[in-house]
């Protein structure tokens, strides 16, 4: 069953593509769809702006040569062997899905998905349902019946009111779902279910009836984007406060309805504290103050790249919070994690002001600790929180005091493989603070190998193999160099340039962490490691080795809360 697992991952990574495309959004699409998503659901999804799909999956180089005849060969032996129906069926829509994302500008014909495509996510009670706008409802259901033909699974044609649907039944040991598959009004649902469900839910999964509260009417989607600032063409959301429903009521909403329906007996002797009514009231206040995980993504695509733009936000209301995570925040050099210009193979920074830390983490643990809470598990959960106070700990962070952040770029690397070790670098590391010789002189009191080491001044550079010969048995040789506010220790041209340009940048608290790489330079690096060992590269890493692709992300401190912002950029490979 792990390859089925594998293919269903696959299908998962699909279903994650198909609601994450997006063009640039600029005023976001009402859809006659928002009128059947319930207002209670605790997770959605959306795009909302229509995306050429073919032009995406052009744009970052899929083709016949990532989905080869041998993979697709590899695929259908597996499903050959299978003698689950259920299994066979995962893995029949998982070649189907490969067979699609091979031939983009065939996209619509094999799956029915329209070329110009809009889909949703949500939850009705328990039951995921997803959404695509199909531009060829034939093209849809001819997928399915040659599914239906490998996989030996037939559907059982069922109707409710006027609306016909197939009914999938599979099952993995004792676990048995039903996936429900319509179409109507150009939209197909997928909805993925159970029997043992109330069946007063179908109507609303299927779209065929209206909940009292929904998304289109309610103005919810309109509220969050303009709060937190989020890209209108596609957002999406966990509400905190529906899954506490889950937790403090039997029937809170309609999650919590499925899950006393099915788990009730089990969670009982669980939850039942949770269900008074302080603990109803604490939740809520929690829930309020955390209300979940929001986000939003902007494409740019042209023939020659696509940058995929993401935002990802925790917002809090506890302006205290907030003020100690900002108090938190270090240093973090110009550029990193942003995808400017030539970018290096890896970059890495840890923004945080250790001179702050017990300040900020004393605030941050005060509220843990001192809020008053009536709820008799959240006392409990108090007083334990209280008989492991980190405090003490964090007052050893004061030998580091003065530290603001900690980077380092990347931007060439070869290894020995006989030897095991670097025999090329050109890196540069960066230590952060406020004053940079005093914190030297703290580290060579406890670092020994440290004590002949003179920092050079300003503009000037040391060797320290000359200093430090056990770093000369590397192969490399590092160059120290010093401002009034940033330690560097670096090797090579482009870190030479790249150290100079740090050494002047003043200190500002502008992020906890950035990251960034390019994928096509790090497995080029794996390729000459793997060469040099005499084995051959397998096919499966010499295929991610043509991926043209760089990621760079952001977590800081915002207004609202925890931001982490991210750009994707891919190109097709370069053509040999």
């Amino acid at each position: 069953m792990r390859k089925s697992l594998i293919a269903a991952a696959v299908i998962a990574a699909g279903v994650f593509a198909w609601y994450k495309y997006g063009g640039s959004a600029s005023g976001g699409a009402q859809l006659a769809a928002l009128n059947y998503v319930p207002a209670d659901t605790a997770l959605f999804s959306a795009q909302l702006e229509p995306v050429d799909l073919p032009s995406y999956l052009s744009s970052i180089g899929m083709g016949p040569h990532y989905y080869n005849q041998a993979s697709l060969a590899q695929l259908d032996e597996t499903l050959a062997q299978s003698t689950d129906s259920s299994e066979k069926f995962v893995l029949a829509l998982s070649r189907a899905y490969l067979q699609a994302l091979a031939t983009p500008e065939q996209i619509s014909s094999k799956t029915g998905i329209k070329t110009q495509m809009r889909s949703l996510i949500y939850l009705v009670g328990l039951a995921p349902v997803l959404k695509v706008e199909l531009g060829d409802e034939a093209a849809f259901w001819q997928m399915f019946d040659q599914i239906e033909q490998q996989s030996g699974l037939s559907h059982i044609a069922q109707q409710l009111d006027q609306q016909k649907y197939r009914q999938y039944k599979l099952s993995y040991e004792e676990l048995s779902l039903d996936l429900l598959v319509a179409v109507k009004d150009g939209w197909a649902s997928l909805v993925l279910t159970s029997d043992k469900l109330t069946p007063d839910h179908l109507p609303v999964a299927l779209g065929l009836q209206k909940p009292e509260q929904n998304l289109g009417s309610n103005g919810y989607l309109a509220q969050i984007t303009k709060k937190y600032q989020l890209e209108s063409g596609s957002v999406g959301y966990v509400s905190t406060a529906e899954l506490a429903k889950v937790l403090t009521s039997k029937d809170g909403n309609r999650l919590a309805k499925d899950v006393e329906l099915l788990f009730g007996a089990e969670l009982a002797v669980a939850v039942e504290p949770w269900r008074h009514s302080a603990c109803q009231t604490d939740v809520a206040a929690i829930a309020a103050s955390w209300p979940g995980l929001f986000g939003s993504n902007r494409f740019d695509l042209s023939s020659a790249r696509t940058q995929v733009h993401s935002k990802l936000l925790i917002p809090t209301e506890n302006s205290n919070t907030v003020a100690a995570l900002e108090q938190l925040q270090g240093f973090i050099p110009a550029g990193f994690g942003q995808l400017q210009g030539q970018t290096p193979m890896l970059q890495l920074a840890l923004g945080l002001d250790v001179s702050q830390l017990s300040s900020a983490a004393g605030k941050l643990w005060d509220g843990l600790t001192g809020t008053p809470y009536q709820c008799a598990p959240l006392q409990q959960w108090q007083q334990e929180l209280q008989q492991n106070n980190p405090m003490p700990a964090l007052m050893m962070a004061g030998m580091l005091a003065g530290v603001t952040g900690v980077s380092l770029q990347v931007n060439q690397l070869e290894f020995d493989a006989v030897q095991q070790v670097p025999k090329a670098v050109d890196a540069v590391l960066g230590i952060s603070a406020g004053n940079v010789r005093q914190l030297f002189d703290g580290l060579k009191a406890l670092q020994p190998a440290l004590a002949a080491v003179t920092l050079p001044k300003a503009g000037e550079s040391l060797a320290l193999a000359e200093h430090i010969p056990e770093l000369a048995m590397f192969g490399v040789k590092p160059l120290l160099q010093a401002s009034d506010q940033h330690l560097l220790i670096y090797s090579g041209d482009k870190a030479a340039a790249q150290a100079k340009t740090l050494a002047a940048e003043p200190l500002t608290k502008n992020g906890l962490l950035a990251f960034s790489m390019d994928y096509q330079q790090f497995f080029q690096v794996l390729k000459g490691t793997l060469e040099s060992t005499g084995e051959p590269v397998p096919a499966d890493v010499a295929a991610l080795m043509q991926t043209n692709m760089q990621v760079g992300m952001q977590v800081k401190i915002a207004p609202q809360g925890i931001l982490l912002e991210s750009t994707m950029q891919m190109a097709p490979p370069a053509k040999p």
